[in-house]
């Protein structure tokens, strides 16, 4: 028996398939500039808009099993994907998974489920 619940709601989902509740999420916009932005000899700021409001999602899941941590892992990292989350209302972005990164705490708990790990994060980038 797992530490964690898939999503039911449709809040938290990877090309369709419910992940598990995180316990917590960090958002974070970013802008992309051209390599000419900069200030001027004026003093002038000069930029150049590549891009506006790339997002990224950061999951964290506190305590999981090493199956839920491999579950969540496999589905995301180094993979392209359509998903699903909550920010204010259910959003839908095309995505990546980045770095993902745990502290593996004792492989005796839940030996059946792959041991026992903590403080999951991995983010979620915008295409």
């Amino acid at each position: 028996m797992g530490m964690l619940k898939r999503c039911t709601n449709g809040y938290w989902a990877v090309n369709g398939t419910a992940l598990y509740v995180p316990d917590s999420v960090g958002i974070e916009n970013d802008n992309i500039v051209s390599p000419d932005t900069g200030r001027a000899e004026s003093g002038y700021m000069k930029i150049t808009w590549v891009r506006r409001t790339v997002r990224k999602v950061i999951l964290h899941f506190d305590h999981l099993t090493g199956n839920e941590k491999t579950f969540l892992h496999n589905l995301m990292q180094g993979k392209e994907f359509s998903f699903t989350y909550y920010d204010n209302g259910i959003q839908t972005m095309n995505a990546y998974g980045g770095k993902d990164s745990y502290v593996q705490v004792n492989l005796k708990n839940y030996a059946r489920e792959g041991g026992e790990y903590k403080d999951y994060t991995i983010d979620v980038i915008e295409m």
